[in-house]
């Protein structure tokens, strides 16, 4: 059973769509997909059955910065545009999909991190965009959840949890090579999610290997920086279309390790 994990990393994350256009051609399919954050969000739309084509469009017609609805509280973004965008475009529970999913978030209390596979479908995808000091934590299920990158941001492990054999993971991770110190709190803050996030992600890759990899290039696009969507999704598709994925098809020709 092939799995697909895809990584959190906000307008990053866009990239996702431009890998997915690759892999289609390039005739991989996935029984599993996992995502936490902005890769849950469009491997939740991937796995409900819409194509990287229609995706993109979904993506094209989204005022995304509207949709966060950034204002001057704690939790700077507001849930009710995530929860309408959420609604409109995924089916409200997870034994609707086409695939077999898996989201990830991180239970505020407990501090351990949570799979959903099962239930309330745009609840979880919200429990998992959760990101702190931008997003409010969102109660689903009784239980408090942020941000699923806070401790997993390229949940391999969850695909395997799924009994994913083979795993192809997608990385938007943010960099580590911006030079200075940001000015504000809130990035200040972000600053140091991303380099905890960085960190965390190769440690985690270490312990849980997927067995191809693509890392999207992507210097400088921050998470809010939705308006460089054609940029983002081209950097998806370069960074697919320059591993070995040449002659796969459904049955794993051409690509070698797939059972």
């Amino acid at each position: 059973m092939r799995g697909l994990v895809l990584s959190g990393g906000g307008a990053r994350g866009l990239a996702h769509i431009g890998v997915l256009e690759v892999l289609e051609a390039q005739g991989f399919e996935a029984q599993v997909v996992a995502g936490t954050s902005m890769g849950g969000v469009i491997g939740a739309l991937y796995a409900s059955g819409k194509g990287p084509a229609e995706i993109l469009e979904i993506a094209r017609s989204t005022p995304w910065l509207r949709l966060l609805d950034l204002v001057p509280r704690p939790g700077l973004i507001s849930q009710r545009g995530l929860r309408d965008f959420l609604a409109r475009y995924l089916p409200p529970y997870f034994e609707e999909l086409k695939r077999r999913l898996v989201v990830t978030a991180v239970d505020l209390e407990a501090g351990k991190l949570t799979y959903f596979t099962q239930g309330d479908l745009p609840g979880a995808v919200l429990a998992s965009v959760a990101y702190p000091g931008l997003v409010a934590p969102v109660v689903y299920q009784g239980r408090t959840y942020v941000d699923g990158g806070v401790l997993d941001n390229l949940p391999v492990d969850a695909a395997r949890f799924m009994q994913a054999h083979y795993v192809l993971a997608v990385d938007v991770t943010p960099e580590m090579r911006r030079p200075g110190v940001p000015r504000s709190t809130i990035g200040q803050v972000r600053r140091a999610i991303d380099i905890m996030q960085n960190h965390l992600t190769a440690a985690r890759r270490s312990l849980y290997p997927p067995d191809l990899y693509i890392r999207p290039e992507l210097p400088g696009v921050g998470l809010e920086q939705f308006a460089r969507l054609e940029e983002i999704v081209e950097a998806g598709r370069r960074a697919a279309s320059q591993v070995r994925l040449l002659g796969a098809t459904s049955s794993g020709l051409g690509l070698p390790g797939l059972p």
